[in-house]
Formats: structure tokens, sequence, C-alpha cells
């Protein structure tokens, strides 16, 4: 089980190769503090706020953002301490969504923006959650997609029998600094029991923001019980179950188009009830 979900996990991430990533003309960086927050920022109208998964880069929307950018101005963003940012604090390896959360609010109140859209994949999805709960007037619609309301007994099974050399290997596509850094960033989540995150019913129902939850039936770390929490205390939810999705549906090949589709959907309105 143990090779079995690592194998996946490296395939999740090996559809784009990083390592030095460039940084693309529509690139810029937000000064966070002294650390050097990279995203991209492209298109023009409603703000549509695009989060990526751990290990991976902003380019991992590049799809999407063709797409997107033709009805939403889209920012996309590089995770803290993945590809072209910086890592916020070198010698701790407890990362926390929260603070990175904080770190994205900075980044709207720099650019001005409000009634944000979002979509945030698993660690991007809870980062979301984050948001929303920190500030739940900012936002207008969210998608999660493979989002961790808490860590479930499935994933905390697999980081508790994980070696560091295999997340390593999981972290490769970064330069050797942040390899290192972000694959003890992550194997340090087997020391976590509580709280980060730890999103409770009571915390759930106070977002206000249109939802969508998205996941795969066959998601090894998020099983369908958190997907259906997740919707059933946001009040303003809907929900996708993805057949054969797995735990990053969106990146599927054989979903991509219907994703696209779908999200687009939800994030102009066409969902919306009516009298």
């Amino acid at each position: 089980m143990k090779h079995h979900v690592l194998k996946v996990l490296v395939l999740m991430i090996c559809f784009t190769a990083y390592g030095q990533v460039k940084v693309n003309p529509n690139g810029k960086f937000f000064n966070y503090n002294g650390t050097k927050i990279y995203y991209e920022d492209t298109g023009s109208g409603e703000p549509l706020l695009l989060l990526h998964n751990f290990f991976k880069t902003a380019d991992s929307w590049k799809p999407f953002v063709k797409v997107y950018s033709k009805q939403f101005r889209t920012i996309a963003v590089d995770m803290v301490g993945h590809g072209r940012s910086d890592i916020y604090d070198k010698d701790n390896p407890d990362f926390s969504h929260k603070d990175y959360a904080k770190i994205i609010h900075a980044l709207l109140d720099s650019l001005k923006l409000d009634k944000v859209n979002v979509i945030g994949v698993s660690g991007g999805g809870t980062t979301a959650l984050y948001l929303n709960t920190i500030q739940p007037d900012r936002f207008k619609s969210v998608i999660t997609v493979g989002a961790h309301i808490y860590y479930s007994k499935p994933a905390r099974e697999w980081l508790a029998n994980a070696e560091l050399n295999q997340i390593m290997e999981l972290a490769k596509h970064h330069d050797p600094e942040k390899q290192e850094y972000l694959a003890k960033v992550f194997w340090q989540n087997k020391e976590l029991s509580d709280g980060d995150p730890s999103f409770t019913p009571d915390k759930l129902s106070a977002i206000k923001a249109k939802w969508l939850v998205v996941l795969g039936d066959n998601d090894l770390f998020v099983p369908i019980q958190i997907g259906m929490e997740l919707y059933q205390n946001v009040s303003n939810s809907r929900l996708w179950i993805v057949p054969n999705g797995g735990h990053l549906p969106h990146l599927n090949t054989d979903f991509q188009a219907e994703f696209m589709r779908v999200s687009l959907e939800f994030l102009t309105g066409k969902w919306d009830k009516t009298d």
C-alpha cells in the first residue's frame, strides 16, 4: 500500500517538470516582510485566485489560465517556499496553511482586490478554507479540489510510514535547497495531531462564499466522508464527485476539459438558483 500511494503521488506531481523555474513575462513578485512571493497576473475582469497543491507551482495552471483569463483576471501564485517564491523561515520545518493564507490576504490587499473568486487544490484548497474563515466577506465563489478540512486516517498512516528520501523524490522538481526544505516540511506533517487543518462545523458554517466541493471517488488521502462534511456544513455549496478522479481530478487529462466547463459554469453564475 505504501509503495502504491507513493507511485500515485509521484504521478500527481510529474505532469510538469520544474527544476529551476523561470520567471514568465507576466510574472511579478510581492514582498511580504522581506519574503518574495511570485505570482502571475493575466487577463481582466473579476479576480480569480489560483492556488496549487504542495510540490507544484503556478505553472500547473497554464492550460487553465489560457481558458479562464478570457473571462477573469487570473492570479496564479507560487506557494511560499515553492518554485520562484522564497522560503519564509528556512530554520522552521513547520508549515502553516493559516500563515500562508495571511500572505495571500496581504497580496490581495496590495492588489486592492475584493470579491475574489478562488480555485484551490489539496493544500491550496485548505488555504482557501482559511482565507474564507478569516475574511468571509472578501470572497465570492470558491472551488476546492481534494481539500483537507482535517487530515484523514489514510493520509496520516501513509505519512507515519513514509521515509524522508521518499518525500525528497516528490520534491525533486525544485532546486536542491527547496527540495530539502519542502520534503522536511511535508514529512513533518506526520507529527501533527490536530490544528492545521482543523475546520469544525461552526467554522465552516461561517463561510459566505458560494462553494463547489470537487473530489475524486477514489481519492487516497481525502475520503468522500471529508468532502461530504465540507459540503454539508458550508451553507451555499455544491458537490461534484468525480468517478475515478483520484486526488487531483482537474489534472487528469480524461477530466480536464470537463473540469474547465463545469468550473466556468459555476464561477460565472450559471448554477445560481432563480425564483
